[in-house]
């Protein structure tokens, strides 16, 4: 993949351990250590190096799906309402188990 390319020799240091389970998926994958690792620092810049966009698309999630149960109570009365019903489920399972 990288043959094309003008690579830059890079010397990282890896843990005993880390280098082991790499050289494991390489050989698996018929490919190399430092072509996992090319991947991995791929992987790793495609992201948002601010996180701008990670935090966008959140905050579009909670606003699409705000308000998509308006029946639910709000805040601590959801919770406790929920924690009855396990109650009260609960002791329904408890009187049939009992007969």
């Amino acid at each position: 993949m990288y043959a094309a390319y003008i690579v830059k020799r890079t010397q990282i240091y890896l843990d005993e351990e880390q280098a082991t389970q790499l050289d494991q998926r390489a050989a698996s994958g018929g490919t190399t250590r430092s072509e996992l690792i090319r991947r991995a620092v791929d992987d790793y810049l495609r992201q948002p190096a601010d996180g701008d966009e990670w935090r966008a698309r959140w905050k579009a999630a909670v606003e699409a799906t705000a308000g998509i149960a308006p029946y639910l109570p709000q805040g601590h009365e959801y919770v406790n309402a929920l924690r009855k019903a396990d109650r009260q489920r609960q002791e329904e399972l408890d009187r049939r188990w009992r007969r």
